[in-house]
């Protein structure tokens, strides 16, 4: 039993000593830990923020620890990504199993909307900043109700007041609808 004991002592002693990792590895380990730990994509700017309270680097050395994190992640074929989308990064299920994914989240509401509420979306998308009453009237019928559950799913946000009589609100598209639409920026919207 003693000799069992001091064996796994060995082994831990080891382990511990092999344990310490080079400052590489470490940023690395930092970056892809901030992008598990969110759903939402990250800004370059907030992950070299983050990075530079213990190791000051530059925002094209997180961009190359990116990439290479990126490129492992494809050579070993992982379930997952990094992409570059709303100006920020984030990882997402490869396509190959987000299908299994998608059933796991099922019950979640909000992942398929109505066609009136994807109209709404495209006109705001299109014409931002944009007011209840010109959605209204491109639509052709009442839009309250589809723009407040639009707020509320946060695809859509108010963006200001227009300078006239009653300074009704302006609306525009969020991040989290470039997230759910898979672009990177409204420039990417097709004209």
């Amino acid at each position: 039993m003693n000799q069992n004991l001091n064996i796994l002592e060995e082994k831990t002693e080891k382990a511990l000593a092999g344990e310490t990792i080079s400052r590489k590895d470490e940023i690395r380990q930092i970056i892809e830990a901030l992008l598990f730990s969110t759903g939402e994509p990250i800004a370059l700017d907030k992950i070299r923020e983050i990075v530079n309270t213990t190791y000051p680097l530059r925002s094209a050395e997180i961009q190359k620890i990116i990439q290479a994190l990126g490129n492992e992640y494809q050579e070993q074929k992982r379930g997952f990504e990094i992409e570059e989308i709303a100006g920020g990064y984030m990882l997402r299920t490869v396509d190959a199993v987000s299908s299994f994914v998608r059933q796991l989240h099922q019950d979640r509401r909000g992942e398929k909307l109505s066609r009136a509420a994807t109209e709404t979306l495209a006109i705001v998308a299109y014409k931002q900043p944009i007011t209840r009453a010109e959605v209204e009237a491109i639509r052709g019928v009442d839009s309250s109700g589809v723009l407040s559950s639009l707020l509320e799913r946060g695809l859509v946000e108010r963006v200001g007041k227009l300078d006239a009589p009653g300074r009704p609100s302006q609306y525009g598209i969020t991040k989290r609808f470039l997230k759910h639409f898979g672009l990177k920026s409204v420039q990417d919207l097709v004209s």
